[in-house]
């Protein structure tokens, strides 16, 4: 099957516009896209100032986010280039550049490497070194570290969460290099954050995931028991982590009101990983799903709110 892959299925003919789009793809936008407002959120709260438009801090929570982004890109890239057979196994993953043909192996791997270069080469200039070593840390532990593990242990879930949540220390340190309590506590939330999301997904696509020798928890322990459970417990621990930026509100700001309303988005999520963990289907799977990308926009607006009106 491999070698069939890579060397009697050549690359499909495609305009420049479509190979474009395939580039495009390989950054995972919509993943992207969360991350970059992860990025950009962690890197505003950590900052002592408030970044007003033009100042020094503004533009250090533009540069880590350009520079992050590109990090990133790379490191989804690598992603797919290792996976790009069991990505080609699995309906859910079968239309990527790779598997679907609209990229060679060559192109991806260029593509890693440029991007690679060129945002630690942007946040060496613009950033700081704390916020460049972290950003290649991360892209160490994504692309060579949780990757692999995929295939081998359903412990890769708690590696790939340390990876997914570096990027908001890379954002932290880039207004704060000292790294507070404050960057730790929202990094812990962010890592407890991703467990429920990823329970969902591991239930919904076990089937495919299996067919791919992906090791999830949800394929070695197929009753999704052991996949509930960790859904539920982290869940109540990412509503222990929401209320650390509590430390950052001036005394004098009404704290109990942020405790109420980050809370209230917690209760929702701690909930609807209790209806997952004792039904285990594909609705509370979705719902749950659902809920989880509802859920980190929300809580970030609000933290952006009361910092803003605290500082």
């Amino acid at each position: 099957m491999t070698v069939m892959i890579d060397k009697q299925s050549p690359v499909r003919a495609a305009t420049l516009r479509q190979r474009a789009a395939a580039f495009v793809e390989l950054t995972k936008p919509r993943i992207s896209t969360m991350v970059l407002i992860s990025i950009a959120v962690a890197a505003v709260v950590a900052s002592p100032v408030f970044p007003s438009l033009g100042t020094a801090e503004f533009w250090a929570v533009i540069h880590v986010a350009v520079g992050m982004f590109l990090v990133a890109a790379s490191g989804n890239s690598v992603n797919m280039y290792l996976e790009r057979y069991t990505d080609f196994l699995m309906p859910r993953t079968a239309s990527r550049p790779l598997p679907d043909r609209r990229l060679s192996s060559q192109d991806v791997l260029y593509f890693a490497a440029i991007t690679f270069v060129a945002g630690v080469a942007y946040l060496g200039l613009l950033a700081n070194w704390q916020a460049t070593v972290c950003a290649v840390v991360t892209w160490i532990l994504y692309g060579f570290v949780y990757t692999p593990m995929k295939t081998r242990t359903p412990l890769n879930t708690e590696v790939g969460a340390v990876a997914g949540a570096m990027p908001v220390m890379c954002g932290a340190l880039a207004t704060n290099p000292s790294l507070e309590a404050f960057g730790v506590g929202l990094f812990t939330m962010l890592l407890f954050w991703q467990f429920p999301h990823f329970m969902a997904i591991a239930w919904l696509y076990r089937d495919q995931y299996r067919r791919g020798g992906l090791k999830m928890l949800t394929v070695t322990e197929p009753t999704g028991l052991a996949a509930g459970r960790k859904a539920v417990i982290t869940a109540f621990l990412t509503w222990a982590g929401s209320l650390l930026p509590v430390v950052r509100l001036e005394e004098s700001f009404p704290r109990w009101l942020f405790v109420a309303l980050a809370s209230s988005l917690a209760v929702w999520y701690v909930t609807t990983s209790l209806h997952f963990y004792r039904q285990r289907d594909e609705s509370t799977a979705r719902r749950l799903l659902r809920v989880s990308i509802c859920y980190l926009p929300l809580y970030m607006v609000l933290l952006l709110i009361f910092v803003r009106f605290a500082s």
